[in-house]
């Protein structure tokens, strides 16, 4: 009886059917330097402030590069460790790469990957080299010169040495040749923008503003500091941070578009039954206007090791209806604390156990609340006040009408008085959710004041109503000393019928009916003139123009 075998065509699947996306590859190399940075500063080898990440990407040449100043590999061990698949010593607590995988990821993008390191007190350079071409016609059905996953994994990889290296030189570098010249993993800004949102790096203070100095000092005190590292990007060593910023586009179409600006910040600690930390969190408060525009920062997100666990639509299950709309409304992060807590090996979500079922349980009573509190209260507050607002303005618009002389007949005297009392009835109702939600503390204190504003002018114009009432029945019509005195009372009927109708046909363009009734009176004001001849003839002409 033969011995089981572990085929070669998990190759395969550890490297082509691992990730979904090949940008992940970014993030597991980045992840796996994260881990020797760590351990070189454990070590006393560097300090916090030296550690470094480089990413580089040479389109033309078809080259990516990621170096990192951790520990790098003893030259004595780069065979054991960077040949063995799924046998990682990382404990997968405190590291964030620990299946042992991960670095097999670029394989299936490249026509070669080379991992290029040295270690601390050594003067050796070691270059482990993969040839992914071979492995692809290894991996050939068809093809017999291999059987199972090492000998196949054995037989792509080659090692060289040489004394080419300072002593004290660290560094682990993966090089990846032979890209596709259409590859993703080429595009420099989708790159940089992954990056940003899925890698350890720390907030932008100048475009977050307070927001950043908020949240780090909350996790701090709760004893939970963000891990960072310094992530630079391209030739030029830019730094890489988080795409949150302090104001939010919210909506998709141009027109419907708004700002708003994260106002405030609040946070959510918890402990599971086993007394540890679950999870620390924030979300940003905003006016909650509409859905979030730019995807980089829309939806609450998951970290561990403050690595992105899913992507933006993750959090989508726990709210309790509406999911993936309540979601695209905030702006957040849960940092996952608890060693139990796994993050699958996909990566896109965690691994199913009892705590984190728990997990599940408080984080979907909490977004009920949050959608309750600010999706749907703030919302329909921000939006109410924003009405309210409107209406004010729309109102001194229709006192300005009636001040000038709009009213021209009875039609046009019930036309303003309709409005009016449209705009008093909708004013009555939007101003009642206004006050409510200022009753309930939902506007934040900087908004407390746009608030009592827009509140005592709401306030001033429905104390108007009942004078403004009163102004449009006394009112005369504007047309009474349209036409001269030769003109006697049944003509001047005729012409305040007549402006009527124009008033009540052009009611969606008023300056056409403005119009109409200047050169109307433009001709009767010279002689007198059959009026119905006059206005045929003009209703002809203002067709002609439309």
């Amino acid at each position: 009886m033969s011995e089981p075998v572990a085929g070669k065509f998990l190759l395969e699947i550890l490297t082509k059917g691992m990730y979904s996306n090949p940008m992940h590859v970014y993030r597991e190399y980045i992840q796996n330097s994260t881990d020797s940075i760590d351990k070189a500063i454990e070590e006393g080898i560097i300090c916090e402030s030296e550690a470094a990440i480089h990413v580089r990407i040479d389109k033309e040449k078809q080259t990516v590069l990621i170096r990192d100043n951790g520990c790098g590999i003893s030259a004595k061990k780069t065979e054991e460790i960077l040949l063995s698949i799924g046998d990682s010593k990382k404990n997968g607590i405190d590291e964030r790469g620990f299946r042992g995988i991960g670095r097999l990821a670029g394989l299936a993008y490249a026509e070669q990957v080379k991992f290029v390191t040295s270690a601390y007190g050594e003067n050796v350079k070691t270059v482990m080299t993969c040839d992914c071409v071979k492995m692809q016609t290894l991996l050939q059905k068809s093809n017999t010169e291999t059987s199972d996953v090492m000998e196949t994994f054995k037989a792509i990889s080659s090692f060289s040495y040489s004394q080419a290296e300072a002593e004290d030189t660290h560094y682990f570098e993966v090089q990846m040749m032979g890209v596709a010249k259409d590859s993703i993993l080429l595009e420099e800004n989708v790159v940089w923008g992954y990056l940003s949102e899925t890698a350890p790096v720390d907030f932008d203070s100048q475009r977050f503003g307070p927001s950043a100095s908020k949240i780090r000092d909350y996790f701090k005190e709760k004893g939970y500091p963000i891990s960072c590292y310094k992530i630079f990007r391209g030739t030029r060593k830019l730094p890489i941070y988080k795409p949150y910023a302090r104001d939010l586009s919210t909506g998709k179409q141009a027109k419907t578009k708004n700002k708003d600006f994260v106002r405030d910040i609040e946070f959510v600690y918890e402990k599971a039954s086993d007394g540890q930390p679950l999870y620390i969190g924030w979300i940003a408060l905003t006016d909650f206007s509409g859905i979030i525009s730019n995807e980089s920062v829309q939806g609450i997100r998951f970290r561990k090791g403050n690595i992105l666990v899913g992507n933006n639509s993750t959090f989508v299950k726990y709210f309790p209806s509406e999911g993936h709309n309540a979601n695209r409304m905030f702006a957040g992060e849960i940092h996952v604390l608890h060693n139990e807590v796994i993050p699958n090996s996909q990566r896109d979500d965690f691994e199913p156990n009892a705590i984190y079922n728990e997990m599940k349980q408080i984080l979907s009573k909490w977004a009920g609340e949050i959608n309750k509190k600010y999706r749907r209260g703030m919302s329909d507050a921000t939006s109410a006040l924003r009405r309210l607002e409107k209406l004010n303005a729309d109102q001194k618009e229709l006192e300005e009408k009636i001040n000038s002389g709009a009213i021209t007949s009875d039609e046009k005297r019930e036309q303003i008085a309709d409005k009016l009392s449209q705009i008093a009835k909708k004013r009555d109702k939007e101003e009642k959710i206004v006050r409510r939600a200022q009753d309930r503390g939902i506007f934040d204190t900087n908004r407390k004041e746009t608030v009592n504003k827009i509140l005592s002018q709401t306030e001033a114009a429905t104390s108007k109503v009942t004078s403004l009432n009163k102004k449009i029945i006394n009112a005369d019509y504007a047309t009474k000393n349209d036409l001269p005195t030769s003109y006697g009372r049944d003509a001047r009927k005729l012409y305040q019928r007549i402006i009527a109708v124009i008033d009540t046909f052009f009611s969606e363009d008023p300056k056409i009916a403005e119009e109409l009734r200047e050169a109307i009176k433009s001709e009767l004001s010279v002689k007198k003139k059959n009026l119905v001849a006059l206005y045929s003839n003009h209703l002809i002409l203002t067709d002609s123009k439309l």
